[in-house]
C-alpha cells in the first residue's frame, strides 16, 4: 500500500451491487440460451457449446474482477462514474449473445465440431434404436 492511501471498498456500494447483479444476469443469459436437448444428438450438440461458454464466462469474469478491483480501490459513486459504469454494463448485456455466437463458431471451427440441426418441420425420433424392426 502506498503511504497516505486508504482502502475505499470497506462495504459493497449500491453501484457495485447493481454491477454484480447485471454481470450475474449476463452469465445467466449465456446458460439460459441453451435449450434443453430432446434427443441424444441434440445433447451432443449442446455439450459442444461448453468450450465457447467457458471462454465467454472467462471474459465476463475478467470484466467483473476489474470492476471489483476498481470499486475496492476507489469506491467512487459520483455521477460520471455511475454513467460510465452504466454504459459498460449496457455494452456487456448487449454483446452477451454476439459474444457467445462468435466463440461458438470459433471453437466449433477450431475443434472441428459439426453442428447437428434437423431441418424445420422435420420429425426427429427422441431415441433411435440401433436395430429397428421393419414390418
Amino acid at each position: 500500500m502506498e503511504e497516505g492511501f486508504t482502502w475505499q471498498g470497506e462495504e459493497v456500494t449500491c453501484i457495485e451491487g447493481f454491477s454484480n447483479a447485471v454481470l450475474a444476469f449476463a452469465v445467466t443469459l449465456l446458460v439460459v440460451s441453451l435449450e434443453v436437448p430432446r434427443t441424444f444428438d441434440e445433447l451432443l450438440a449442446t455439450i459442444q457449446g461448453f468450450f465457447a461458454f467457458v471462454v465467454c464466462f472467462a471474459l465476463l469474469l475478467t470484466v467483473w474482477f476489474e470492476q471489483f478491483e476498481f470499486f475496492w480501490w476507489y469506491g467512487l459513486q459520483d455521477t460520471f462514474t455511475v454513467l460510465l459504469n452504466a454504459i459498460l454494463l449496457f455494452i456487456v448485456l448487449f454483446y452477451v449473445y454476439p459474444l457467445k455466437f462468435l466463440f461458438t463458431l470459433l471453437v466449433d471451427q477450431l475443434l472441428g465440431f459439426i453442428e447437428v440441426r434437423p431441418s424445420p418441420g422435420a420429425v426427429v425420433e427422441v431415441i433411435e434404436p440401433p436395430d429397428k424392426c421393419r414390418s
